[in-house]
């Protein structure tokens, strides 16, 4: 087992192949044979090419049946199996170590994005636009997972400066350089599309299609969901601890002049709010105020405690290597 992360990876091969096509998995035995057969058309048509596909721990045999289709397979198959479930983008960021190709597509194994949708990126990637992002713009997906997209294209798109229209999509081709430059990244709580936005590259949005969901849904519940938006905000700006900070100030100067307002109310009055209720209403509301910015810093301490971990970004059980149907695959 090696565990591999940015520099730490076994490097690929020379890019002399026209394309990889990047798919992590998880318990995807079913769905194997299909990405075999939608993929084979796209990597016939760019001249020769690759399918990298990552077994992110499913513990079904999604792995097995890769490695067996590859045998007859006319293009080079790579299969890379981790030590256990890591999550989407590390995945990802395997395959992208592994990859070899002088662009590089990455495509989710449910196929809600048409792999033949591959070649209407590949059709817009240049030097001006080294990054090609299909656009979903009849997303078929739940409207609270477009509403939980929206909400985090609007802030990344504040974050980083750039201005696309969808954020959350994962359908995108890359040219070598870019991939090599996401390659450099160390830290522990990457999103590819953010990462690629913060580098600052030229990204074009491509409208494609973008079909339902199969039977076994989407991996991604929506506290997850959630989650990520929460790891996101806190994982590419200080800003909320700047807006807390602002609250604070603004809450404390809330009190000193209720206070002053109470007294000469009482004063001129002769009488008013009972000095218990005030002082609880204040009490109360400091404290909400002191709870929410104390969650927020530990949010942040937390990243900084997985950071200064320095675990690996993700661990590789195997690999296996396919040349093509005339050749033998072999595991390293």
């Amino acid at each position: 087992m090696r565990s591999h992360d940015a520099r730490g990876t076994e490097p690929a091969s020379a890019p002399d192949l026209a394309l990889s096509i990047v798919i992590p998995l998880y318990k995807d035995e079913a769905a194997v044979a299909e990405i075999f057969r939608r993929c084979e058309p796209v990597l016939d048509q760019v001249g020769g090419g690759e399918l990298v596909l990552v077994d992110d721990g499913g513990l079904d045999d999604a792995s097995p049946r890769a490695r067996e289709l590859a045998e007859t397979y006319p293009h080079q198959v790579v299969v890379v199996r981790l030590a256990r479930n890591f999550g989407q983008h590390p995945a990802v960021f395997a395959g992208l170590a592994h990859a070899s190709g002088r662009c590089v597509a990455t495509l989710d194994s449910d196929l809600q994005y048409p792999p033949e949708e591959i070649m209407t990126l590949l059709a817009e990637l240049s030097d001006a636009y080294p990054v090609v992002s299909g656009y979903r713009r009849d997303r078929q997906d739940p409207l609270p997972r477009r509403l939980v997209t929206r909400l985090l294209t609007g802030w990344l798109n504040r974050r980083t400066g750039t201005e696309l229209n969808d954020f959350g999509s994962m359908f995108r081709v890359y040219d070598r350089p870019t991939v090599d430059l996401m390659l450099e990244f160390t830290e522990r709580h990457r999103y590819v599309p953010a990462i690629v936005a913060w580098l600052g590259v030229p990204i074009k949005e491509v409208p494609i299609e973008h079909h339902a969901r199969g039977d076994q849904g989407s991996r991604y519940r929506l506290s997850t969901l959630l989650d990520l938006l929460l790891d996101l905000i806190t994982g590419y700006s200080v800003f909320p601890l700047r807006l807390l900070t602002g609250v604070g100030l603004a809450a404390s100067l809330a009190g000193f002049l209720g206070t002053v307002f109470f007294l000469v109310y009482r004063l001129v009055e002769g009488s008013g709010v009972s000095g218990t209720v005030s002082a609880f209403a204040l009490v109360f509301a400091l404290l909400g105020v002191q709870l929410l910015i104390t969650a927020l810093i530990g949010e942040y301490v937390g990243r900084v405690y997985t950071e200064a971990k320095g675990r690996p970004y993700y661990l590789v059980r195997d690999v296996t290597r396919s040349s093509g149907r005339d050749r033998a695959p072999t595991l390293s």
